[in-house]
Formats: C-alpha cells, sequence, structure tokens
C-alpha cells in the first residue's frame, strides 16, 4: 500500500517549479493522506505504548532509515557504517526489506564471503550492498525479524544494521537514524500521497539521531542549524554523498572523473528522484543533453534494453550514463557493443564519528 501511495505522490509532480496537479488528483491524494496518517500514527501507537511489543534480536541492531519517500541516500550509508564496523574488527550484517526482488520469503545475498544471489532474484540495493562490501553478509525478507534470525542462527554477526526501518516497529532497535535531504527535509510537510512524508514530523523525538544527507556547507548549513534548534534533543549529523568513482561498462575500466567535464551527456535512472542524478553530473562538469527517468527499482525490460544500447551506439551525444543501482539491474544483459558509464557515488559523514555508534 505505502508504494502505491507513493507512485500517487509521483503522479503529482511535488517538485520545485513543477505545474500544480489537477485540483481532483489533489483532493483525492489529502483524503487518502488522512486515512494513511491515522493508520501510521494509529500502528506506531500500538508499539509506543506498550500494547504490542517489538521483537529483539540477540545482538546490537542500528536502522537506518528515513521519514520520507525517496531517494535520501539510505544505501551509501549502510554501505559506509558498515565498512566502517568492519574495519574495526565488528561482524556486520545487514537486513533489507529486498524490495524489488523475485524471490520471496528470507534470501541470503551474501554470505560474506561470497555473493550468493544476484537481480532479478534479489533486490538491487542489497545485491550493491554485497557487492560494495565484501566482508558483510546480507539478508533480505519482508520480516526482518525472521531475516535477523537467519543472519544469527547462521553467522552470529555482532551487529545488524536494518535498511530502511524506521517504520519497521516490529523489531527493536538500539539506534535509530532517520535521514533527511538537506534540499527539502520534509518536502511539502505532507503525508502520503499529498507529500513525501510516511509519518508526521511530530515522531521525532529521542532517542533518534538525525542525519542530514546530500549535504553541502556552502547551500544548507542554515538548514543544519534551523533543524538543530526545531529538534533540541536531537542530534543532528550531516553527510554528503560525493561522486566517487566512474566506469565503462561492459568493460570495467575505470576513468577519471574529470573525463565528465564538457562531455554532453544523455542520462537515464530508475531512482526514487533521477533529476538528482542529472544535477550531480553537472556539478562535476558535463552537459545534461537528455534525462530519461525510469520509476525506483526499475526492471528494465528487453525493449528497454535495446533502445537504450542503440542510444548508447548513436552518436547524438558523447555518451550515455546511469548509476551503480541501475546497473546492477542491467549486468549480464547489456550488450558488449555499447559503451556505458557508471557513476558511483559514497556517503562521507562530516560530523566526527560518535563515539555512541562505536
Amino acid at each position: 500500500m505505502k508504494q502505491v501511495l507513493a507512485e500517487i505522490f509521483t503522479r503529482l509532480q511535488e517538485e520545485p517549479g513543477s505545474p500544480p496537479a489537477p485540483v481532483a488528483w489533489r483532493a483525492l491524494a489529502g483524503a487518502l493522506a488522512g486515512v494513511y496518517g491515522l493508520g501510521a500514527s494509529g500502528r506506531r501507537a500500538l508499539y509506543t505504548r506498550g500494547w504490542w511489543c517489538p521483537r529483539h534480536l540477540p545482538c546490537r541492531v542500528i536502522s537506518v532509515g528515513n521519514l520520507a519517500v525517496g531517494g535520501s541516500g539510505k544505501t551509501p550509508l549502510t554501505v559506509r557504517l558498515a565498512r566502517r564496523w568492519l574495519e574495526g574488527g565488528r561482524r556486520v550484517a545487514v537486513l533489507s526489506r529486498g524490495y524489488g526482488g523475485r524471490s520471496r520469503g528470507v534470501q541470503v545475498v551474501s554470505d560474506g564471503t561470497r555473493v550468493l544471489v544476484a537481480p532479478p532474484q534479489a533486490a538491487d540495493e542489497a545485491y550493491l550492498v554485497a557487492r560494495q562490501v565484501p566482508g558483510a553478509v546480507v539478508v533480505t525478507g519482508a520480516c526482518r525479524y525472521g531475516a535477523g534470525r537467519v543472519a544469527w542462527e547462521r553467522y552470529r554477526p555482532d551487529l545488524m544494521l536494518l535498511d530502511d526501518g524506521f517504520q519497521h516497529y516490529q523489531l527493536h532497535r538500539d539506534l535509530d537514524l532517520v535521514l533527511l535531504d538537506a534540499e527539502r527535509p520534509f518536502g511539502n510537510g505532507r503525508l502520503l500521497p499529498r507529500g513525501p512524508l510516511r509519518e508526521p514530523v511530530s515522531v521525532l523525538r529521542p532517542p533518534l539521531t538525525l542525519v542530514l544527507t546530500r549535504y553541502r556547507e556552502d547551500r544548507h548549513r542554515p538548514t543544519w542549524e534551523a533543524l538543530q534548534q526545531a529538534f533540541p534533543g536531537l542530534p543532528v549529523l550531516r553527510a554528503s554523498l560525493e561522486p566517487a568513482r566512474l566506469r565503462r561498462r561492459p568493460q570495467g575500466e575505470d576513468l577519471p572523473l574529470d573525463d565528465l567535464r564538457g562531455r554532453r551527456l544523455t542520462v537515464f535512472a530508475g531512482l526514487a528522484r533521477p533529476r538528482v542524478v542529472a544535477a550531480t553530473l553537472e556539478e562535476l562538469g558535463a552537459v545534461v543533453v537528455r534525462l530519461l527517468p525510469f520509476p525506483d527499482h526499475h526492471d528494465y525490460s528487453p525493449a528497454e534494453v535495446e533502445h537504450l544500447a542503440a542510444l548508447a551506439a548513436s552518436r547524438e551525444t558523447d555518451g550515455l550514463i546511469t548509476t551503480e543501482k541501475d546497473w546492477v539491474r542491467l549486468e549480464g544483459r547489456w550488450p558488449k557493443s555499447a559503451p556505458l558509464l557508471v557513476l558511483g557515488v559514497e556517503a562521507q559523514l562530516v560530523d566526527p564519528w560518535p563515539e555512541d555508534w562505536e
């Protein structure tokens, strides 16, 4: 249901500068938002008031979640956190819902030594974490407690990272990180599907930690300071998402990011906010001639792959480029004769690593 409401919100085009949605759509979305808000508030109250009890796993559980739908950088931050704890000698398991994967039930995507399942059977984000953090166990399942039990019984991790877990009240968390996009932390301030919020802002209370992502000091310092004033009882950390690597596929050749400067590019991306990719490329000096947006977690059809490969082989622009998240859904199906650039990003904490995270 939440995914359907998110799609309705996307159709409303609630972006700065976009034309207003039809009145009938806005009225319907407003009514649905009221019903959704009652359901979300009631569900959380069942746990916060002790009528329902969250289940506990045998080790520390840390959630990386968000308040609003859309790309706030959960996967890059999950990768950064998992690497940090692995480098400190911890055994880490990442638990993900597995949205977009075809397998049902609990699935071990990586056992910490090798990747066992790839898209389309595995979810793209879980597979990406498994590829980028080779030492981490990655398990998916709609029931995160069930996934956690499998991870514990087979691999005995020291801690588990719950990817996209803020609304997963059924599972106890020792630390809750709630990500807010620095450009629009609360969107238009309205609940799904009239706005991007999964829950009202009022749920942000201790002992949560807020993380302001996509942070740029020259643009977002006033937002950071305003959040500190609005939530004096909560730590408000900052994290940037930085372009980290550029590869030419399918060969896998590494290229310097400076190679993008001055290039006229066609961009495609199946993300919650494809325009963010275009903006990142423009900051790197590229000229985005054309943006082809696809739905988040999009499973590219053979016809779409053929069309995109034709664009890559054509000389309409200086190249075709996409994201690592999209590439993992295309790998193995992309023609060897069609050059494709793939941009990867990494999360970096601007503030010092908190002592209570150790």
